[in-house]
């Protein structure tokens, strides 16, 4: 072997030994990773979370930190909760009556974990020693805290291998923990190559889903995160100082600073075919990037239709719950958690209120049920509608056609949930129960929900549906009909751009063909518009109460004095109050501010611009990163949302005037104008009157002249 190839297999080793000595650690709060709040109710109950370990993790020790809320009446001889993992008892303890809150610090075991492992929370309750307990006492409960409850995973990283198998297990591995931090290098910053790392972004935010991204903007190799770059041969071989001449269009090597993290390469001989690559990427099924070298010679553009994005269901059809992902659904106990099923509706569709929801609805139960036990169904958490248990033996399979009101559909996401309440079989008050035949099945392949056809139509602007489901850009899922326009593009404005992009395909889900990023105001006057940056044009608050410019703030409209005083009092604070709320550094700057505006387009009355603008650039990367935090997001509302950086509060309002897009049925515009306005009932009604009244007089008038002439 040639001493040169030794040596760089001996400096490969020593990188390894060095990645592998220093050990990483995160801490992952079970809300990151559960979907609800568990109460845990009656003699026995447990709650179930899938806590995934990231593909690239070498865990060397796990502790689960975990705080359960708890009745003061439990009785500390008989009662107890017990942790489990992948089914092997790691914990259990018992209830101290003198404490509400029981904490404790649990080592899991490492040893032939799997993608997704078991964590069972299993609690024993009980309120006396020696007497009868009604197994449905309110006393008998505990709750676990999700929100303090973490588990803390010390790891190495495995090296990063040339196999572009690892673009999906590895840097886009849906497994990896809050927050995913991806870094994005482009051959320049011309608005093609951001429209490219756009896209790109968009991809990975659609792609990993159910996680916070952040994607910053990079001019030098970082070391501390994946890293995509795009650009032509020549410029990526020039910038990674690559000896192979000939790498595919498509190709992972590990970062030459740390060999655990990787450097994903889209690249083509020409900005042509680098294009091509870049769109073949984000549209190829991911299952095909296997191997070590991969080449697209092309790729077909799918034909998406407006609201076909992968998150949304097709109104006037049935979907079967097993469609939208959920297998067959099994309940057990005295009180069972009540089954959930999350569906999307597009937010601009218009729900008449006579419209009817089908919920075919394929279920069955034991025969331990006793028979005043029901199922009862909620549509967003609103009481529909209860099924009786009325078979004394149970049933094999029974099916219900259950029609709900439309009304009681949100825009967006929808929760239908249906709660086993079963009831077991008296016997006296000291006799207990066999709680295992109290069982259910909800058949996911048999069960559906068909929603009707609705026009689309809706009221704007609304700056929650952009939060809630990037809407109305999301209208066109492939945003072929969206532009997002960068006033400046450094560093801070380009990272915003890929984050929101990240953001917007969590929401959206389906690859962003036709987004258009631009820097020129003549490509924007039939598109619906995001905005970014600092030095916006002034025509872009065109239909907007709310102008910022030259570190001012003004109000269109003198006759909104009252909002403008509240505004204001938002803005600058009040002197008379003792807690300024987000009182300026000086008077009439905007130095501490982020604004998120939404109004109507200033190029065309059926589309929406979204604003997103500081004085101070360097916030907006985190303005834009807030909407992946719940605690944030759902402050943003309205047309006009402030975020005061320095104090880190926000404040909302609604000052511009509505509009409406998409196109309802005239009779049904027509209802819907007289029936939401008082005033325009009033005058549509007088003018009916009225018409009414001289077509009443005309035929008087005929009739009368008839007569004088002799006819009658």
């Amino acid at each position: 072997m040639k001493p040169a190839r030794i040596f760089v297999y001996l400096l490969w080793l020593n990188l390894i030994f060095v990645s592998i000595s220093e050990a990483n650690e995160i801490i992952v709060p079970l809300k990151d990773i559960a979907f609800q709040n568990p109460m845990l109710r009656s003699i026995e109950a447990e709650y179930n979370i899938k806590a995934p370990i990231p593909n690239r993790f070498i865990v060397k020790d796990m502790t689960l930190h975990i705080e359960i809320e708890k009745s003061p009446a439990l009785v500390k001889e008989r009662s107890h909760f017990s942790v489990f993992w992948n089914n092997k008892l790691a914990y259990q303890s018992v209830y101290n009556p003198l404490v509400d809150i029981v904490t404790a610090d649990i080592k899991l075991p490492t040893n032939n974990l799997e993608p997704f492992n078991d964590l069972k929370i299993r609690s024993i309750h009980h309120y006396c020693l020696n007497c009868c307990e009604f197994e449905g006492s309110p006393e008998l409960w505990s709750k676990v805290d999700l929100e303090n409850s973490y588990i803390k995973i010390i790891y190495d990283e495995k090296p990063i291998l040339q196999d572009t198998l690892l673009i999906r297990d590895y840097v886009l591995d849906m497994k990896n923990f809050n927050p995913v931090k991806i870094g994005m290098i482009t051959e320049d910053t011309t608005d093609k190559y951001l429209e490219l790392a756009s896209k790109l972004s968009g991809y990975i935010g659609s792609f990993i889903r159910y996680r916070r991204i952040f994607i910053s903007y990079h001019k030098e190799l970082p070391s501390d995160r994946d890293v995509f770059i795009i650009g032509t041969k020549s410029f990526i071989k020039n910038f990674l100082n690559l000896q192979n001449e000939n790498f595919p269009d498509i190709y992972i090597i590990p970062n030459p600073n740390d060999i655990t993290k990787a450097v994903v390469l889209i690249s083509g001989n020409s900005l042509d075919q680098l294009e091509k690559n870049v769109n073949n990427f984000i549209k190829v099924k991911n299952e095909l990037f296997t191997g070590r070298f991969y080449q697209i010679y092309q790729g077909k553009n799918p034909e998406i239709e407006k609201f076909e994005s992968n998150n949304l269901i097709p109104l006037g059809k049935k979907v079967y719950f097993y469609d939208l992902g959920y297998d067959d659904i099994k309940v057990s106990g005295l009180f069972p958690p009540p089954a959930e099923i999350e569906f999307s509706i597009p937010v601009g569709i218009f729900v008449q209120g006579k419209k009817k929801i089908l919920f075919h609805f394929a279920y069955n139960y034991g025969a331990g049920a006793r028979e005043d036990s029901v199922i009862n169904i909620y549509l967003n958490d609103k009481y529909v509608t209860s099924l009786k248990m009325d078979k004394k033996y149970g049933v094999v399979l029974k099916e219900e056609d259950i029609k709900i009101p439309a009304y009681l559909l949100v825009p967006g996401k929808n929760k239908l949930k249906i709660e086993y309440a079963m009831m077991p079989p008296g016997g006296g008050f000291c006799i207990s129960p066999n709680f295992y035949t109290l069982r259910g099945t909800i058949f996911s392949q048999r069960s559906y929900i068909q929603i009707p056809k609705l026009p689309f139509w809706f009221e704007m602007p609304y700056l929650e549906f952009f939060v809630s489901d990037a809407f109305p850009y999301s209208i066109n899922p492939d945003l072929k009909e969206t532009a997002i326009y960068l006033s400046e593009k450094d560093s801070n404005n380009i990272t915003s751009l890929l984050t929101l992009s990240a953001y917007m395909g969590t929401k959206v889900l389906t690859p962003f063909l036709g987004l258009t990023v631009t820097s020129d105001v003549s490509k924007l006057k039939n598109k619906d518009i995001i905005a970014l940056g600092k030095n916006l044009p002034l025509e872009f608050y065109k239909n907007s109460n709310l102008k910022i410019s030259d570190a001012n703030i003004d109000l269109k409209y003198p006759v909104l004095k009252l909002v403008k005083e509240s505004l204001k009092s938002k803005i600058y604070g009040n002197e008379e109050k003792e807690n300024n709320l987000a009182k300026l550094a000086y008077q009439n700057a905007l130095t501490n501010q982020v604004f998120y505006i939404m109004a109507q387009s200033p190029y065309n009355n059926d589309r929406t611009i979204t604003i997103i603008t500081s004085e101070n650039i360097q916030n907006l990367p985190n303005a834009v990163y807030s909407l992946f935090l719940p605690k944030y997001a759902g402050t943003i509302k309205g047309d006009i949302t402030i975020w005061d950086f320095y104090i880190n509060q926000y404040f909302s309002d609604k000052i511009n005037p509505t509009y409406f897009i998409g196109h309802m049925p005239f009779f049904e515009k027509l209802l819907y104008e007289f029936g939401y306005s008082p005033t325009k009932f009033i005058l549509g009604f007088l003018a009916v009157v009225v018409i009414l009244s001289l077509i009443i007089k005309k035929l008087l008038d005929i009739r009368e002249k008839r007569r004088l002439e002799g006819e009658i």
